[in-house]
């Protein structure tokens, strides 16, 4: 029956989709190769390698890295950027509609912790907004769409490692590393970060 199933005389309607259930149907179908338990392979090991030296909430903090060149926005367990978020919301699309919000929610504080970062003098300051502070984004729905959102960016990272791919002892796993630690553009490499490298492999590989 397409209105649900008939059990002992009584119409049980199906239930409708969950957002995780959402989500995973459009995680699914950009990342055909990898379950979702893969893509959460490789959403703790990326978390492992960039906050694993914190815990639990904690783990919710913009970078400890004051020195960044130009500044960085980089934010939460798996350190996304703000630069990042506005590329798969408005060039990739590949955000979906109940994330919408929260990507733009995660914007607006992006833009905070550029202003304030390092800027102590300025009006408006809140420690909550530079290196190493809080942010607005610490709820429970917050974690859990952060959670989301960085599993949608991975599939699409991990769709792009793959088709880079040229020869069969090439590994994606290096591209999807390189591309998260410096950038799909970057010239730097392993051998600028090998400690990232050894933390994420680690994590992977023994996981």
């Amino acid at each position: 029956m397409n209105i649900g199933q008939q059990t002992k005389g009584m119409l049980i309607p199906k239930k409708k989709p969950t957002v995780n259930q959402q989500t995973n149907k459009v995680i699914n179908s950009r990342y055909n190769e990898y379950n979702e338990n893969n893509i959460d392979k490789l959403y703790d090991s990326f978390v492992d390698a960039e906050t694993g030296h914190l815990e639990g909430i904690k783990k919710f903090i913009r970078t400890e890295d004051s020195e960044a060149p130009g500044g960085s926005s980089a934010y939460g367990p798996a350190q996304i950027t703000g630069t990042l978020v506005r590329d798969m919301l408005e060039n990739r699309r590949i955000i979906p509609e109940h994330l919408k919000g929260y990507a733009n929610r995660f914007l607006e504080q992006s833009e905070k912790f550029l202003k304030y970062g390092n800027e102590k003098g300025i009006y408006g300051y809140e420690k909550k907004y530079d290196y190493g502070g809080e942010g607005d984004l610490t709820s429970a729905e917050d974690q859990e769409n952060y959670k989301e959102l960085a599993k949608l960016i991975l599939a699409h990272h991990w769709e792009n490692a793959q088709a880079k791919q040229r020869l069969p002892w090439e590994d994606p796993l290096n591209t999807i590393i390189h591309a998260w630690r410096f950038g799909p553009s970057s010239e730097k490499g392993e051998a600028d970060d090998q400690d990232y490298w050894d933390r994420f492999k680690e994590s992977f590989y023994t996981k």
